[in-house]
């Protein structure tokens, strides 16, 4: 997972986004609030996007100032399975991009105000994945 990650930090950084890498405190702090807005969007009762029309949605967001953050647990309603006991978060500022490539790493993408999320699992375009929603208020 490291090379990934340093290929994650080498994207980000070509395209001109700040990532801040977060601690280990932080990174889970984003998580449990990420969670609690989230933790259950995906387990069938509320309406989200998968797959194309996951990445569709995603890509019409205008956003600068967000978050990438690897989740630790599953995550209800999808495959996500986090293997290894490697975590990570960052604060962007910058232009949002696809990530889609990063999959096999599971994470989300929120902005800070967790207004939405997006998520990337190891089974992306297979039997689960990525996935889309709104938060609803």
């Amino acid at each position: 997972m490291r090379e990934r990650f340093e290929e994650l930090c080498e994207l980000l950084d070509s395209s001109g986004v700040i990532a801040t890498e977060l601690d280990r405190q932080r990174t889970v702090e984003v998580e449990r609030e990420w969670r609690s807005v989230f933790g259950d969007a995906f387990d069938g009762r509320k309406p989200f996007r998968q797959g194309t029309k996951a990445e569709s949605e995603f890509q019409q967001i205008d956003c600068s100032h967000f978050w990438i953050v690897t989740l630790s647990a599953k995550v209800a309603g999808t495959p996500v399975h986090p293997i290894g006991s490697q975590r990570f978060g960052f604060e962007c500022r910058g232009k949002l991009l696809p990530l889609g490539r990063f999959h096999a790493i599971e994470f989300f993408i929120s902005p800070i105000d967790f207004a939405w999320t997006m998520v990337h699992t190891h089974e992306d375009h297979a039997s689960g994945g990525p996935y889309f929603t709104w938060r609803k208020l």
